[in-house]
């Protein structure tokens, strides 16, 4: 149910966290006030109850009009300025929540601490932590937009939802009637001077082995540890093409030859945080049966394997490290368990089947990835009495039979397994409009602005776009950004001086207004 709130009184805002520098002399100003006070708030993906009702509390403190949905999107109104009052309604959006990751060696608490933002070398960035950028740098742009009286700019409807990293229920959810406007800009892509104008489709796929837990035995058998990290990382869409290793399916080619000359037991997995993140970094316990052979010897062969793979894959890494070590059962916890010789091998063969990274490049946009899957999460937990394996992943198209196709293998290689599987959070792709009036004003704007022609291009991640146009009949979209690298890792740094740029851009499309 939407609630609206029309409030004229002022409100003060109890801060949510700390950050250890002042962004507010950055330009322009208003927009990093607004960056630095929402990176106070925690705004996890199905954790943004508190942002939202802060988003309120600044639109009713400003008169302004302000809906606030069951999923806790927020969708502010404001009137058109003088002379632009016979233009229909503009629709800014973007997304309110943020992926949390962090490096293993930050203590941080991203459910209580703000982020902790740091300037360094015309990068805004995080200590240790991803920074949020993606996308509260939207809703920085919305709110200095909305608290400033001095913008030309025609009626807006400024669109903030929830839990588009994991899964966009916010706007598969939303009740789209509020609207008036029929176009809209998502400030969700991440390179300035460029307009994006079509987006892959996705869906998310969740694998359980649900195996029976044995007694570890040691007698003639040794615990062994294997870490891989130092991998880059990155966005499982926008970057998918970069060829960083996925350090899950690394380690499950890694096991797959290591198998062929030991008998091993599976322990443990553990890889990856976010299944839209290229996961950095992978763990495994086993049960090995050594047949003479040292822990160095072993650790020989693994490193052996582990560079083979990736030349194979063509990673292109800087600093991949593989680590193996022995163990002692106490290292393991508390009742730890292992899986059977036949379970272990059932394991190793469906990561070593599984499909991941690019599967097809258009045919249509040269350089485009049309279809790709991200191996993103391995988990093992005790459920119920016995040791539970989850693997998640994330499956993106700009093509909805390719979309389709791939999740039905993911399906099918599950089943062949042995393990259960749901498909959920499915969008559809973004498709590309061959006439767009709001395309064709930004790239006069643009032109106006800067000198320089835009370039129209397509984004293999998935945006909330192809929602807005699939609920919104004849709604007109692109998506424009500043640049941010790195985002979904701690590694995301936004490029300071493209936040000014994108800034001037949006004021002049806001001042050429004249979609009627």
């Amino acid at each position: 149910m939407i609630q609206l709130y029309k409030n004229k009184n002022t409100i003060k805002f109890k801060k949510a966290g700390a950050n250890n520098m002042d962004v507010e002399k950055l330009y322009p100003e208003k927009v990093f006030h607004y960056f630095r006070e929402i990176s106070k708030i925690p705004r996890g993906s199905k954790k943004e109850k508190e942002i939202s009702d802060w988003l309120v509390k600044f639109a009713k403190g400003r008169g302004l009009q302000v809906m606030q949905d069951q999923n806790y999107n927020v969708v502010i109104k404001k009137k058109a300025s003088e002379g632009y009052k016979d233009f229909s309604p503009l629709i800014l959006q973007g997304h309110m929540d943020m992926v949390w990751e962090k490096n293993k060696d930050t203590k941080f608490n991203f459910e209580t601490q703000g982020i902790e933002l740091v300037e360094k070398e015309g990068f805004l960035k995080a200590n240790g932590t991803t920074l949020g950028a993606d996308n509260g740098i939207a809703v920085a742009y919305a709110l200095a937009i909305l608290d400033s009286d001095d913008i030309k700019h025609p009626a807006l409807e400024i669109l903030i939802t929830t839990d588009e990293e994991e899964g966009m229920s916010g706007a598969e959810n939303l009740d789209y009637s509020v609207f008036d406007g029929k176009t809209l800009i998502n400030l969700d892509t991440e390179e300035y001077g460029e307009i994006y104008v079509s987006s892959a489709g996705g869906g998310r796929t969740t694998t359980q082995f649900i195996l029976s837990p044995k007694k570890i035995k040691t007698e003639d058998s040794t615990l062994i540890s294997i870490e891989i990290k130092g991998l880059s990382g990155g966005h499982s869409g926008a970057e998918i093409h970069k060829n960083f290793g996925n350090s899950n399916k690394i380690m499950g080619e890694v096991l797959y030859h290591l198998s062929k000359r030991y008998s091993m037991r599976l322990i443990h997995i553990d890889g990856g945080e976010k299944v839209n993140a290229i996961p950095r970094e992978a763990m495994v316990h086993l049960n090995v049966k050594l047949d003479g052979d040292t822990v160095k010897e072993f650790e020989k062969a693994a490193k052996l394997a582990f560079g083979n793979i990736l030349k194979d894959f063509k990673a292109v890494d800087k600093s991949p490290i593989i680590e193996v070590s022995e163990i002692s059962i106490e290292k393991l916890g508390k009742k730890p368990a292992e899986i059977s010789q036949s379970d272990t091998a059932n394991i190793i063969s469906y990561l070593h089947e599984f499909p991941n990274g690019i599967q097809a490049m258009s045919k249509q946009v040269e350089g485009l990835v049309e279809t790709s899957i991200n191996l993103g999460v391995a988990k093992t937990a005790s459920v119920g009495g016995n040791i539970q394996m989850t693997f998640k992943a994330l499956s993106r198209s700009s093509v909805s039979a390719s979309l389709q196709n791939l999740i039905s293998e993911i399906t099918d290689l599950a089943r062949k397994h042995g393990a259960n599987i749901k498909v959920d959070s499915a969008h559809l792709p973004w498709e590309y409009k061959e006439h767009s009036e709001i395309r064709d004003l930004i790239v006069k704007s643009f032109k106006k602005l800067t000198g320089k022609d835009a370039e129209i291009k397509a984004i293999h991640a998935g945006l909330e776009c192809g929602i807005f146009t699939n609920k919104m009949e004849n709604l007109d979209v692109v998506s424009i950004g500043p640049n941010i690298y790195g985002a979904h890792t701690p590694e995301e740094r936004m490029d300071i001086k493209s936040v000014g740029d994108t800034w001037k851009l949006l004021l002049k499309i806001l001042e050429d207004y004249n979609i009627k």
